[in-house]
C-alpha cells in the first residue's frame, strides 16, 4: 500500500490512500480507533497535522510509521477539523517529514519551538493567577490528574484502581473521545473525579487561530455537558503547548489553565517501576501529577497505579481534585 493520511472532522476520522496514481478512503466513527488501526496496516507511513494529537500516540504504539506535516507544508484547514487526509498523504509521499514514535512523542522538531513559546509565558501566568494552576499549595495534599480519555481499554481499569484506594482525581477528556464515550465520561463524573476540558483533538494551540482554539473549547465543554450535566471551567492545553496569547484567549474565555508540577512521562511508555518512581520521587505538598488514561497504550499507566497510590497514601497524602487548589 502506498501513503495515508487520517484527518479529522467533526466527530468523525477520514482515511485516504495514495497509491501510485490510485486513491482510496474511508470515514471511521470517532469510537472506531481500532478498526482505523487496522486499516492501515501495510501503508508505507501515515501522515497526520499537528491538530491531530488525539491520534498519533495509537498510531505510534501500532507500530506503524507515523510522520507529522505542519501547517505551513499543507493547504489551510476548515475552521473545525483538520488538513485533508488526501493533502496529508500526498505530503507523506513526497518525503521529509518528521516521524513521530512512541518515545518521540507529537513534538519531535518541535523542541526548541515548543521552550521558547512556554518561556515567554512567565509574566502573563503572574498576571492571570486567578485563571492559571500549575501547583497547590496546600500541605500534605497533592492531585492526581488523568489526560487524553476516555478510552474504553484503559479509563475504566483506572477507575477501578481509584475506587479501590478510595481516591479521587481529575480527568482532563479529549473532545472526540468523550461524544464517542459518554458513558465513561459520566461514570468518572459520577464517581466523585473531577471533568476537565483537554480540547476536542488535542492540537498543538500555538498553531491555532483564536477561533479555531474556542471552538475547541466550546465543542468539547458540550460534549462534557451532554454527558455529565454540566462543564466546567478547566482546561489543559495538550503537550502544556501555549503562548501569551494562547493563555489570555482561555482566560478572556472564562477558562482557568490547568498544568502540572510532576510529569510522570507515562505517555513514553518507559516501564511501570519508572512511571512510578517518576511520581514518588518527585511529589510535594501541592503537586499536580500528570498522567494518562487515553492516547496510545496505556497498560504500564494502569500497572504503576497501584503502586504510586499505596506510597503516597503511606506517606499521608490526601488525593484532592485539581478545583481544589483554586481558591487557596
Amino acid at each position: 500500500m502506498g501513503w495515508a493520511g487520517v484527518a479529522w472532522r467533526d466527530a468523525e476520522y477520514e482515511l485516504a490512500v495514495v497509491d501510485g496514481a490510485s486513491v482510496s478512503g474511508r470515514t471511521f466513527g470517532g469510537g472506531e480507533i481500532g478498526q482505523l488501526v487496522e486499516a492501515l496496516h501495510g501503508c508505507a507511513g501515515v501522515v497526520v497535522d499537528s491538530t491531530s494529537g488525539v491520534l498519533d500516540g495509537h498510531l505510534t504504539a501500532a507500530g506503524l510509521a507515523v510522520f507529522r506535516a505542519d501547517p505551513w507544508l499543507l493547504p489551510d484547514r476548515p475552521s473545525f477539523g483538520s488538513a485533508a487526509a488526501l493533502a496529508l498523504a500526498r505530503r507523506g509521499a513526497a518525503g521529509d517529514l518528521p516521524r513521530l514514535t512512541v518515545a518521540s512523542g507529537a513534538l519531535v522538531g518541535r523542541h526548541e519551538e515548543y521552550a521558547s513559546q512556554v518561556a515567554r509565558c512567565g509574566p502573563v501566568e503572574r498576571e492571570l493567577a486567578g485563571r492559571f494552576l500549575a501547583r497547590g499549595a496546600v500541605p500534605g495534599t497533592a492531585a492526581l490528574t488523568f489526560d487524553d480519555g476516555p478510552d474504553p481499554r484503559f479509563t475504566p481499569q483506572v477507575l477501578d484502581i481509584l475506587r479501590e484506594h478510595g481516591v479521587r482525581a481529575s480527568f482532563f477528556c479529549v473532545g472526540i473521545n468523550a461524544t464517542a464515550h459518554p458513558d465513561l465520561v459520566a461514570r468518572i463524573a459520577a464517581e466523585g473525579h473531577l471533568v476537565g476540558n483537554h480540547t476536542w483533538s488535542h492540537p498543538y494551540l500555538p498553531d491555532l487561530t483564536r477561533d479555531e482554539l474556542l471552538r475547541q473549547v466550546d465543542a468539547t465543554n458540550a460534549a462534557l455537558s451532554t454527558a455529565t450535566g454540566g462543564a466546567g471551567d478547566l482546561v489543559r492545553p495538550p503537550y502544556g503547548g501555549r503562548t501569551p496569547d494562547v493563555l489570555r484567549w482561555l482566560a478572556g474565555h472564562g477558562m482557568t489553565t490547568v498544568l502540572w508540577d510532576v510529569d510522570a512521562g507515562d505517555w513514553a511508555a518507559p516501564g511501570v517501576a519508572t512511571i512510578a518512581d517518576r511520581v514518588t520521587g518527585a511529589v510535594g505538598d501541592g503537586s499536580v501529577v500528570l498522567l494518562h488514561d487515553g492516547g496510545g497504550d496505556r497498560t504500564q499507566t494502569v500497572a504503576a497505579l497501584p503502586g504510586i497510590l499505596r506510597t503516597l497514601l503511606d506517606r499521608a497524602y490526601t488525593f484532592v481534585t485539581v478545583d481544589h487548589y483554586r481558591s487557596r
